[in-house]
């Protein structure tokens, strides 16, 4: 039997991507998975889940939706800070992409991840995975938001690991290379780009939504339950690979 059975499990941006692979999985385990995102997909396959409409920065919104699960549930077990963006530089709208930027992929994990906290600490093997990126280790090019924003949330991981190690609550991440999914696919099908990309891993391709999905529901599960505050990172030596 499945140590996930019937656990309560938030995954946000659960659209598609590595989202919508991290919500299958869970459910493959027999998890009980709500997902946030601000749309889904009519005809998805995947149907048995809660999918749950709201714009992961719109912070009333969220509230009232977390402390709806917690309290139809009694708990939660898992939240997996997974929705971000990605937004092309453009210097006419740089204050605009920058908050933008900031308020998906950090300050949406911050704010999540204290207003789970009462309903975390009623369960047995609490969890909070949150999805990085190499981007936030190393510098890439005309992308800043998006690389501050990562590497932010890198931070954050460690100091939610340290405070909610009071409660019982493991904290850690997830950080992706390049994973096959629509952020990657100009890269993907443009031949230079994608070699240039290859070149740089030790494993010459792109990962796989599975890949990500596989991490995170370890990182949740109790084969990792010392380990805490740490990135498992999911980039085919991308990040290591030297000359």
């Amino acid at each position: 039997m499945s140590e996930f059975l019937n656990k309560v499990v938030i995954v946000t941006g659960g659209f598609q991507g590595n989202g919508l692979c991290i919500v299958e999985n869970f459910l493959k385990h027999g998890a009980k998975v709500y997902s946030i995102d601000k749309k889904f997909k009519k005809n998805e396959k995947i149907k048995n889940f809660t999918k749950l409409k709201a714009k992961i920065d719109n912070f009333k919104s969220i509230k009232k939706i977390i402390n709806g699960i917690g309290k139809k549930e009694k708990k939660i077990d898992i939240l997996v800070n997974n929705a971000g963006i990605s937004q092309k530089f453009s210097s006419k709208n740089l204050l605009t992409n920058w908050k933008k930027t900031l308020s998906i992929n950090l300050t949406a994990p911050f704010f999540l991840s204290y207003t789970c906290l009462p309903f975390l600490k009623k369960s047995t093997h609490p969890n909070i995975v949150n999805i990085t990126s190499l981007n936030g280790k190393i510098a890439m090019s005309k992308n800043p938001a998006y690389n501050a924003s990562k590497g932010g949330l890198s931070a954050l991981n460690a100091c939610l690991a340290m405070d909610f190690a009071d409660f019982n609550i493991r904290v850690n991440a997830v950080s992706p290379g390049y994973i096959k999914t629509g952020m990657t696919f100009k890269s993907f099908n443009n031949n230079k780009a994608y070699k240039k990309r290859l070149d740089r891993m030790m494993i010459k391709k792109y990962g796989l939504p599975q890949d990500v999905a596989e991490a995170v529901l370890f990182l949740s599960s109790q084969r990792s339950k010392y380990i805490n505050g740490t990135e498992i990172v999911v980039d085919g030596g991308f990040l290591k690979k030297g000359i």
